[in-house]
């Protein structure tokens, strides 16, 4: 039997679901959502079903023949993604490609150890390191990631798999009048000039559980979009930032910063393993998943 439906209905319907609107989806499929609009009344049509309810503010929700239309597509666009890779595998031993990325951070010093033994294990699968951003479950759902090593809890459609406990630290150079306290409070901050990498602060950070709980905030808060060039400003005495202790080892290893505790009890921060949803447990991302979750943290 013909498919009534081309692989862009198929396309459009999966990422309407996942993302949860329409101006979303126009994003991550690089389109327009009155393209989409056009596209998802002509799946309907097609199928003479009706595949999303019409709700208040134009709200898409999933009808039953909806969702059973997203769970089939995505199960077969994950199918025809992984044969792609194989196919565009550049050794003849190689059958898989793996993505990872790191969520929010880019920090990279667990790698070069984890890849060695990761090809001695699975020389079959191929690991490429993928720059993400602050909402790793919008790559992961995009396809142009398989793996992301995150911090805190993101939300999306995802399947989320504890990692290990880290903790979020003030840094500073290391000669900040700051160094040497047992830890800091929100107050200390106040004539601090504070770097940070998010425009929008995100929920369960530093700001939600640590700045914001006090009645004064910096001053000076300067948005550097990247970990990387926050340090070498702290470094440098530019600055303070509060970040992930385990992110930023290295360079505190190395006393170029030094990292203080934020309050008397601590910030934890839970780093996860993230995962499509659609994933099969034994497919060769959950296989590098598995070894990654053993080598961590490092």
């Amino acid at each position: 039997m013909a498919l009534q439906l081309e692989l862009r209905h198929y396309e459009t319907i999966v990422a309407i679901v996942d993302l949860g609107t329409m101006t979303e989806a126009a994003k991550v499929l690089h389109s327009t959502q009155s393209t989409l609009s056009h596209r998802l009344a002509e799946a309907e049509r097609r199928l003479g079903v009706r595949l999303f309810d019409r709700g208040h503010h134009r709200r898409l929700t999933p009808t039953r023949a909806g969702i059973a239309t997203h769970q089939a597509a995505a199960r077969a666009l994950d199918e025809l993604g992984r044969n792609e890779q194989i196919l565009l595998a550049d050794r003849s031993d190689v059958t898989s490609v793996v993505r990872i990325g790191v969520g929010s951070y880019d920090c990279f010093h667990w790698y070069p150890s984890f890849l060695e033994a990761a090809h001695e294990q699975h020389p079959e699968v191929e690991l490429q390191l993928v720059v993400v951003d602050d909402a790793p479950g919008d790559v992961l759902t995009s396809g142009s990631v398989d793996l992301v090593v995150a911090p805190g809890t993101p939300a999306g459609p995802l399947d989320r798999r504890p990692a290990f406990d880290d903790e979020l630290v003030l840094i500073t150079s290391p000669d900040h009048h700051l160094v040497g306290r047992d830890h800091i409070e929100p107050i200390d901050l106040i004539d601090e000039t504070y770097l940070t990498y998010n425009f929008v602060p995100t929920p369960g950070f530093e700001y939600d559980r640590f700045i914001r709980t006090g009645d004064d905030y910096p001053r000076v808060v300067n948005v550097v979009p990247q970990t990387s060039a926050i340090t070498e400003l702290v470094a440098a005495g530019a600055g303070v930032s509060i970040l992930s202790r385990w992110a930023l080892s290295p360079a505190i290893a190395s006393g170029r910063i030094v990292a203080t505790r934020c309050g008397p009890d601590g910030l934890t921060l839970p780093w996860s393993l993230l995962t499509r949803s659609t994933e099969s447990n034994d497919s060769p991302t959950q296989r590098i998943a598995d070894h990654l979750a053993d080598h961590l943290p490092a």
